[in-house]
């Protein structure tokens, strides 16, 4: 029998060198582990195998083998195993070496060495399995003991850890707690603080509005007190006016020759007319409580004009009562007899005075302070009756004029006075306020004022009532004093503003206007809106669109002789460039149809909702105008423009006017265009483009039986 032996790997022999001890077995040192609870039995029996079949080896080389040596059938030396047995027993010895080389014995289990020496393999390792057993016992003892004392490290530890943990718990509740006070604490101050601050706030407050409520109560006092002034003054001018007023009955009375006194009395009719309703309309403010410093000034005008009437008419009588008395002597003298001349009736002084008409916006009268200043405030006038600074012609000359100039044929007598008028009062504002215009000091305040009225009218659109109401809540709380600049500081700070706001819409005519024809309504339910509540600013209003556009009276001023072009165009509206040049034909055409529809959209504009007063120009303005240019003889160099007015005026009012006056506006029409529109065209020789589209309309229009509304116009009660 052969074996095919492999050579042993040498990681096996040096397998754990360092944790192993070494016992000698059959001349061979057997590796074991030193530690003995990693020992592996698989890898000693390994080796064990590799020792015992490498003797094998050799033995067989030496000597042939027919039989089995080794292993559970071996046949060798059967008889001595008890002996072998014995002998292992006796010498127990697995760590002698020896020189000779080993036997196997018969049996399986033991191996022999050269010196005869046995060894049972199975004893060797019971005895290393006990020993393996005993050194594992040992470390598990140890180990257990090792577990047992870091067990009890490891609770003193955690005993410690406990009460160290506990104790850092105390710590950080005790830091907690400290901070938690330390938070109400300063919680506490910061409320208190507050508190007092609050306080304080309130005491402040409470100090400014009692501040405030002193100065609102001064400020009372010191408007009444310059109310009262105020109404002093005036109440001295109007007694004085009053004493001269009965100083001219008793002078009429006094006079000798009332035929001759009627014709000098007859000459200044217009003007003494002129002075009552001026006196009639302050009175009328006395009532109201709307007295201004620029009143005082107007009825010192009026009773210094009154005076110098009032002089002339002594000085008349006087002449006319020596001149009377002379020809009575003169008579008597002739006569040779002295009769006695009787005193003749006097003429009543309420000859010149203007018929009145009642008013159903006077005011009961109040105590008897003011019963003087109440007897004639039957008459609703204006400040547009105020004289101008320079006496103007009496209303009798003025017709005279007119009637010994022929030119004055193409002129409406009653347009001409109210363009006059309109022309005096506007001259009489600027020499009021040509201090205040002139005076460097109110220029900043005069800027602001222009500003505060610049944006809210240039902002002015139909484009919702809220929008709307809200730009005139912004120039009414102006014009009151509610809203910065306080115009009510300076005496003439609110007729400043109201010229200026009137100026400005008058402007927004010419341009706005004339562009956007539709945007005349809204613009002209501001206007309306602030002429019930400012009547003054209503006449500036008209004073600016007659100075601007006199065909809005209307009045088609012919060029008088001796007048240059340059002031003719102007008196007619045109403007004139730096270079000298006047403005093109259909540029002025276009600014004079804006302005013409902005006063055609005020006479058809409905008053604002709650409001219960007269429309203060209201619809008959319209046809007043529309009568007016139909009773003017047409013109040829103006007969493009009175047609074009015309057709604006009647684009904007027609249907109004058509819906109010229904028949008369029908007839009205008819004789526009049979009789009126062909005398326009036979002067104008054929007419042009304006006298061709006033045609069409009114044939249109005739047709159709009525006049469509204009466009944009706003609903009743928009604003």
């Amino acid at each position: 029998m052969s074996f095919n032996w492999t050579k042993r790997k040498p990681e096996t022999d040096t397998m754990n060198r360092e944790n192993t001890r070494g016992i000698l077995c059959s001349g061979r040192i057997v590796k074991v582990n030193k530690n003995t609870n990693n020992m592996d039995i698989t890898s000693d029996f390994a080796c064990l195998k590799v020792s015992a079949l490498q003797k094998a080896s050799r033995i067989s080389a030496i000597t042939k083998i027919d039989r089995v040596t080794i292993g559970p059938q071996s046949a060798m030396y059967e008889d001595d195993s008890d002996k072998m047995d014995n002998i292992e027993n006796e010498k127990n010895s697995c760590n002698i070496k020896s020189p000779q080389k080993a036997v196997t014995s018969p049996k399986s289990n033991m191996v022999s060495s050269t010196n005869g020496i046995l060894f049972s393999i199975k004893k060797i390792l019971l005895e290393k399995e006990l020993q393996r057993k005993e050194e594992v016992m040992k470390e598990m003892k140890r180990r257990i003991q090792h577990m047992n004392d870091n067990g009890r490290v490891i609770q003193e530890q955690m005993a410690n850890s406990r009460s160290l943990m506990a104790r850092e718990r105390e710590r950080r509740t005790e830091e907690k707690l400290a901070e938690f006070l330390a938070e109400q604490e300063r919680i506490a101050e910061q409320d208190e603080i507050k508190r007092r601050h609050e306080q304080q706030l309130q005491m402040q407050r409470v100090q400014e509005q009692k501040e405030k409520l002193e100065r609102e109560v001064e400020e009372y006092r010191r408007r009444m007190k310059e109310k009262e002034e105020l109404l002093k003054s005036v109440l001295f001018h109007r007694s004085q006016f009053m004493a001269k007023y009965h100083d001219l009955e008793t002078l009429s009375k006094s006079c000798k020759d009332p035929e001759t006194f009627s014709m000098v009395i007859a000459t200044h009719t217009a003007r003494i007319r002129d002075l009552i309703l001026q006196i009639e309309a302050i009175d009328k403010k006395i009532v109201n409580g709307e007295l201004v410093a620029t009143d005082v000034n107007i009825i010192e005008t009026v009773v210094c004009h009154f005076d110098d009437i009032l002089n002339v008419f002594r000085s008349e009588t006087e002449k006319i009562n020596t001149q009377y008395e002379a020809e009575l002597v003169r008579k008597a003298q002739a006569a040779n007899e002295v009769q006695p001349v009787e005193e003749p009736n006097s003429v009543p002084i309420s000859n010149i005075i203007p018929p009145q008409q009642s008013d159903e916006s006077n005011v009961e009268k109040k105590g008897d302070q003011n019963s003087d200043i109440t007897t004639n405030q039957e008459t609703a006038v204006t400040l547009v009756n105020t004289p101008p600074v320079s006496d103007p012609k009496p209303e009798e000359e003025v017709k005279d004029s007119t009637r010994k100039n022929d030119s004055f044929e193409y002129v409406d007598k009653e347009s001409l006075q109210i363009y006059v008028r309109s022309q005096q009062f506007l001259q009489f504002y600027r020499e009021t306020c040509k201090e205040f215009l002139q005076s460097p000091s109110t220029k900043k305040f005069r800027f602001e004022c222009q500003k505060a009225i610049n944006i809210p009218v240039n902002a002015i659109s139909g484009v919702s009532e809220q929008h709307l109401r809200d730009k005139y809540d912004r120039l009414q709380n102006l014009l009151i004093g509610k809203l910065p600049p306080n115009v009510i500081q300076h005496p003439q700070g609110v007729i400043f503003c109201k010229n200026h706001l009137a100026k400005k819409i008058v402007s927004q005519g010419e341009t706005l206007v004339s562009s956007k024809p539709e945007m005349a309504f809204p613009v002209a339910m501001i206007v309306v809106a602030l002429w019930n509540e400012h009547p003054d600013f209503g006449e500036l209003f008209l004073a600016h669109l007659h100075e601007a556009c006199p065909f809005t009276v209307p009045m088609f001023l012919p060029q008088q002789e001796g007048q240059s072009n340059e002031d003719y165009y102007k008196s007619l509206g045109c403007k004139y460039s730096e270079d000298g040049t006047v403005e093109k034909q259909d540029k002025f055409l276009k600014r004079m149809s804006g302005l013409i529809r902005l006063y055609a959209s005020i006479t058809v504009t409905k008053q604002r909702k709650g409001v219960t007063k007269t429309h203060p120009h209201g619809l008959q303005h319209a046809w007043r105008w529309l009568a007016a240019v139909l009773n003017i003889e047409p013109r040829a160099d103006i007969c493009d423009l009175c047609a074009t007015l015309i057709l604006d005026m009647l684009e904007v009012a027609g249907n109004v006017l058509w819906t109010m006056y229904q028949k008369q506006f029908h007839k009205l029409l008819i004789l526009l265009i049979e009789k009126y529109y062909p005398r326009m065209r036979n002067v104008a020789d054929g007419g042009g483009g304006p006298l061709v589209r006033l045609e069409e309309f009114l044939k249109n229009a005739l047709i159709i039986g009525t006049i469509r509304p204009a466009d944009g116009m706003l609903p009743p009660h928009f604003l």
